[in-house]
């Protein structure tokens, strides 16, 4: 490059580039378009200098502001996390004390792009090495239907994940997913159910809540107490395997509000296995199963009655001998062939006394109140798994008589549950629910009076004491209930000599009832230590007491003395004529 021009303190070379005259001396052994080059990239040093300060600048005040302005920020524990900024898409489910019993996993899924396999042979043979759940013929399809993207596997571990990587082969790729995860394993199977490959629910809380699960990232919290479900689960599992039944369930029920604190159908199914689903196990037998319940019914049968003022509780009916109605007469199953009061027909859960009850009630009366008690309808409940009762279609007098003392209505333990709440909390329905306060704000429907309600503990509390259900009166938590037995049918609908289905819904405390305590065992056997007997009094009644004796302290009730015996009649009597005050 040739001197443009030359001035006293520049010079300009003719390509316009200007170089001071002390700059010049160090370049005078450089022609000029080196000389201009150096230049140009000072320049730029200097300014990638100058954007890189500028950065660091505002990095470190960003971070001085974080850390040392920015006082009021805390480190958050667990219960404050924002979780809507939680990497998961379904929301926990936790317990009424927050244990969590539902959660979700982080997981990979490996697919295939079978565009360019040159061995699907040997592929599917290395693949089966790590996986041995995958099925040859099935894999195979797979690695040769030519495809962009097939699954082979969902849920991998990271052992897995690391050996299919280790293959090396470019077409296995891995995708992220999530797991639904159960810690408590099989203990809420029937209450939570489960969700598909998905994760989408099916069954079950995670079916009833898909949409709350998938679309808010706080936990769901039930009403359910783990360490009650867990008492009442092994106790249930304990009598079925003592008295050898084929199947069983208990519900543990506050008959305040209606919230359930325990609900258990055995045999049960571990969710995080699929390989444990069957028909048989997936069946809930507390909210799907509608059965006969047996002389369950008689506590609503009585209440009937003292509600429409066709009996009082001193009112006598005659139990000498069997009731010829229909083609087959009423007989009792333990007869004691004499006059009994009202309180005595439930104490001797005399079938004979119930029926003449109902015939002063009527078919109508009967089918109003049951409706009102809600046993005529599917069930008021969260869960999808819930069916409808099997009732009479033309209510004649034989099936009206039958009802009253258990037969001839199905109706499920859910059922039975909130509906006997009704009969002891003062004559208040309450819809079932799995929700912790999910009944906060609902209207409670009135189906007795108080006083009958009364009347009605104080009956339920003698046949506790001195009844059928004398076995699961534990000392201290005066508990009052009643005991069914009903026989079991076969694929024709004629009952089985011998089968039966037993059941006892207990109360505790009768002075002030908080909670329900429900058990039905399915085919009990009989055993030489009952006296060859297989009814509830000697099966579900005991099992029901083991239940109330194992979770009242769990529920902060602690035992009292019990008062002395009362005369349960001559006390059911004075409060129908307002005289106890108590």
């Amino acid at each position: 490059m040739k001197l443009w021009r030359k001035s006293a303190s520049h010079i300009t070379y003719a390509a316009g580039t200007e170089i001071p005259l002390a700059t010049s001396d160090r370049y005078r052994f450089l022609n000029a378009e080196t000389v201009a080059a150096l230049h140009t990239g000072r320049t730029r040093l200097f300014f990638v200098m100058f954007c890189f300060t500028c950065l660091f600048s505002v990095l470190l005040g960003a971070l001085f502001y974080q850390t040392i302005l920015k006082k009021h920020i805390q480190t958050r524990t667990p219960s404050a996390l924002n979780f809507e900024y939680l990497p998961v898409k379904r929301a926990d489910i936790v317990d009424r004390t927050g244990v969590v019993i539902a959660t979700t996993l982080p997981t990979v899924d490996v697919y295939v792009d079978a565009r360019e396999i040159d061995d699907p042979e040997k592929m599917a043979d290395d693949l089966i090495q790590i996986l041995p759940s995958l099925k040859k013929a099935e894999l195979l399809e797979k690695l040769k239907s030519k495809n962009s993207f097939k699954y082979l596997k969902r849920n991998l571990t990271p052992t897995e994940q690391f050996k299919v990587n280790a293959l090396g082969y470019p077409q296995l790729n891995f995708v992220e997913g999530e797991r639904r995860v159960y810690p408590q394993g099989s203990l809420f199977a029937h209450i939570l159910g489960i969700t598909d490959i998905d994760n989408q629910g099916i069954a079950g809380v995670e079916k009833a809540f898909n949409e709350r699960l998938t679309t808010q990232k706080e936990p769901l919290t039930l009403s359910v107490h783990t360490g009650i479900q867990n008492t009442v689960h092994h106790e249930l599992e304990n009598a079925i395997k003592t008295f050898r039944a084929d199947a069983g369930a208990a519900i543990v029920f506050n008959v305040k509000n209606g919230e359930i604190l325990a609900l258990t159908s055995l045999p049960d199914y571990e969710p995080n296995l699929p390989s444990s689903f069957s028909n048989d196990r997936l069946f809930n037998r507390a909210t799907v199963g509608v059965y006969e319940v047996g002389s369950v019914m008689k506590l609503f049968t009585v209440a009937i009655g003292l509600e429409t003022k066709s009996i009082v509780p001193t009112d006598s009916v005659d139990a000498t001998k069997p009731l010829a109605i229909g083609k087959r007469p009423i007989t009792d199953f333990q007869p004691q062939s004499r006059m009994l009061t009202i309180p005595e027909v439930l104490i001797y859960s005399s079938n004979i006394g119930t029926a003449q009850v109902i015939l002063k009630v009527g078919a109508e009366k009967q089918k109003e109140y049951l409706k009102k008690c809600a046993l005529l309808d599917p069930v008021q409940f969260e869960l999808p798994e819930k069916a409808a009762p099997l009732k009479p279609s033309r209510w004649s007098e034989v099936d009206m008589t039958r009802i009253s003392y258990g037969y001839a209505l199905s109706i499920s333990p859910l059922h039975i549950a909130a509906s006997v709440s009704s009969l002891v909390n003062g004559g208040l329905y309450n819809h079932p629910t799995i929700l912790k306060d999910g009944n906060k704000g609902q209207i409670q429907t009135r189906v007795f009076s108080e006083k009958t309600s009364q009347i009605m503990r104080h009956m339920m509390r003698a046949v506790a004491d001195i009844g059928s259900g004398k076995r699961a009166n534990i000392k201290g938590y005066r508990v009052g209930g009643k005991t069914g037995s009903a026989q079991l049918t076969d694929t024709r609908g004629r009952y089985i000599e011998g089968k039966v289905r037993t059941s006892f819904v207990g109360v505790f405390p009768m002075d002030d009832p908080q909670y329900l305590v429900l058990v039905m065992l399915e085919n009990p056997q009989k055993r030489k230590e009952d006296w060859y007997f297989n009814s509830a009094g000697w099966n579900a009644a005991p099992t029901g007491g083991k239940i109330i004796e194992a979770i009242a302290p769990q529920l902060g009730i602690t035992p009292k003395d019990d008062e002395p015996r009362p005369q349960y009649m001559q006390r059911a009597y004075d409060i129908y004529h307002k005289k106890d005050k108590r």
